[in-house]
């Protein structure tokens, strides 16, 4: 591998993370299907070389972080999901655009008014789908500019999901 500048490199770097985050989740997402199609997980573990205990963890562990099942036709279960399989060059930009630009968006609750009655007022995270997350997904590198623009026209678009 041949890094031709400091861009390059953190381009590779952000790839390499997106896939190893996509691998923990296609990895869990993948025992938990195996479980639910009614194999045993001392049957998964031997088949996989490690422990039952390793298999119950992973499971424990993909309900607590609330793993979900990817909706048909889309690439992830999240629209940060899916800026991460685009930088991981699982799908290519045009589909990244057109899956964010389609994604049903979770309206974000509106903290005007605790914002105004606290200056320094924590405010819970946002609930999982919002718009939020490709501004993050921007942030982070993930998609460009132009890509959050389209997808942003596309965003105020649609109609708002409760």
């Amino acid at each position: 591998m041949t890094i031709t500048s400091p861009d390059h490199a953190l381009d590779l770097a952000r790839r390499a993370l997106a896939r190893e985050d996509l691998g923990r989740l296609d990895y869990l997402r993948a025992l938990r299907e195996a479980v639910q199609q009614g194999l045993p997980q001392r049957d998964i573990a031997r088949a996989l070389h490690i422990t039952q205990s390793a298999i119950s963890q992973a499971l424990t562990k993909a309900e607590s972080k609330g793993v979900k099942a990817i909706p048909e036709g889309f690439s992830g279960a999240s629209p940060y999901e899916i800026a991460e399989r685009y930088a991981a060059g699982d799908i290519d930009r045009s589909e990244m655009i057109r899956q964010l630009s389609a994604w049903p968006y979770v309206k974000a609750p509106d903290n005007t008014e605790q914002l105004a009655m606290e200056w320094k007022a924590i405010l819970p995270p946002n609930p999982p789908g919002t718009f939020e997350e490709v501004g993050e997904a921007f942030d982070r590198g993930l998609i460009d500019g132009d890509a959050y623009d389209i997808i942003l026209d596309a965003a105020e678009d649609a109609p708002d999901v409760p």
